[in-house]
């Protein structure tokens, strides 16, 4: 779930017709008698729009990517810059890296929020409209770092900018938190006695084991999908990722990295609800920076990887000696959570369960892992 696809199409931006220019998920299941048969996932997200970038000089590619990449525009935007400014030797100072990591955390909240209020506790409705200010303060603050990375007057009033948003976003995230701190159950969550017995219902099925969690941050998983991108069939690879053959899961339950656990959807959904209330104290960690870190990236030249709302999103650039494109490549979290063979198909294939009960599974999951794009559920027997 996102907001700017909700705002965009004036309407629930899930469970609805595949729009054409952005695609979307088609995801079928096949019941027989008392069990899930099969589970068909296709993903027609229009992956080979990096075609477009050839031949372009950097510049114009990277004022292309709002327009382009109207979903998590931001975490795209970065990433762009990253990986230019990686092709072309360019470093990243502290500073704007800061900044940078900053408006990345503040767009990936916005996105988590959105999902929360909207599938899991919708009377916090009211409270999106503060998190989208905060947002959009965020932006007005730091954007002076949306450019290829140089010494900026920006630079001079970060460190004051970020304490001022840092102390904001205490007061607009605390109606989110629990009321009984003491407490554990989903009910003290904030979550609906709707949404409470519909998690209830939907674990009383053993669902199958999740694809293992991706973690770009290892130099292994990152070499092998950087490998699988030199090869012949880089780009259907960038449609359908896999780490050495293995279908990867990202997002906030791989970030936490609750292996053992991770086949729950109440763990899952826990997942989603610990990183919203710990963001005051995660943005608090990236101010401090300044005090112990050096700006580093993946270590491999034209290549960046950030963390969105939705996982590990990889940015890959080679640049001709006039700062053109040469190449360029992009995977995103969507491609990685709905792959034919990943976490949506091994949870539910085999899965005993009575038909009126497949929707609801189904549909908490699809959520749970969060496509960036529309999607469509059909349910047909063998």
């Amino acid at each position: 779930m996102n907001i700017a696809a909700e705002l965009a199409a004036g309407s629930k931006a899930h469970n609805t017709a595949t729009n054409p220019l952005t695609g979307g998920i088609q995801v079928t299941i096949c019941y027989n008698r008392d069990h899930i048969k099969a589970v068909e996932i296709n993903n027609t997200r229009p992956f080979a729009v990096t075609r477009l970038f050839r031949e372009k000089p950097v510049d114009r590619v990277l004022a292309m990517m709002p327009s382009l990449f109207y979903i998590c525009g931001m975490g795209q935007l970065i990433a762009a810059l990253r990986a230019v400014e990686s092709a072309a030797g360019i470093s990243e100072t502290l500073v704007i890296k800061q900044a940078r990591d900053t408006l990345l955390f503040a767009e990936s909240l916005r996105e988590q929020v959105f999902s929360w209020v909207t599938n899991w506790a919708p009377q916090h409705k009211s409270r999106m409209s503060h998190v989208v200010d905060w947002f959009n303060q965020c932006r007005k603050q730091l954007d002076w770092s949306l450019t290829l990375s140089s010494a900026t007057s920006g630079e001079a009033g970060c460190q004051p900018a970020l304490e001022q948003l840092a102390r904001q976003l205490e007061e607009v995230i605390k109606p989110l938190l629990p009321a009984n701190r003491e407490g554990s159950s989903l009910a003290t969550m904030g979550l609906s006695t709707q949404v409470c017995q519909l998690l209830k219902a939907c674990g009383e099925y053993p669902l199958g084991l999740a694809a293992k969690p991706l973690n770009l941050t290892e130099s292994q998983q990152l070499m092998a999908v950087l490998t699988s991108l030199k090869a012949a069939e880089a780009e259907q690879f960038c449609h359908q990722p896999t780490v050495s053959g293995a279908p990867a899961e990202t997002g906030c339950w791989a970030r936490q990295n609750i292996e053992a656990r991770g086949f729950l959807i109440e763990g899952r959904l826990r997942s989603l609800y610990r990183e919203i209330t710990t963001a005051p104290m995660r943005l608090r960690s990236i101010i401090r920076q300044h005090q112990f870190s050096q700006a580093e990236g993946t270590g491999v030249r034209g290549c960046s990887v950030v963390e969105t709302a939705r996982g590990s999103l990889l940015h890959k650039v080679e640049l001709d000696n006039r700062n053109h494109v040469a190449k360029y490549q992009i995977i995103a979290p969507t491609e990685w959570n709905f792959h034919p063979q990943g976490s949506l198909k091994t949870m539910l294939e085999g899965l005993y369960l009575p038909w009126d009960q497949v929707t609801p599974v189904a549909e908490t999951l699809i959520k749970l892992l969060d496509p960036c794009v529309s999607w469509q559920l059909e349910l047909v027997h063998a």
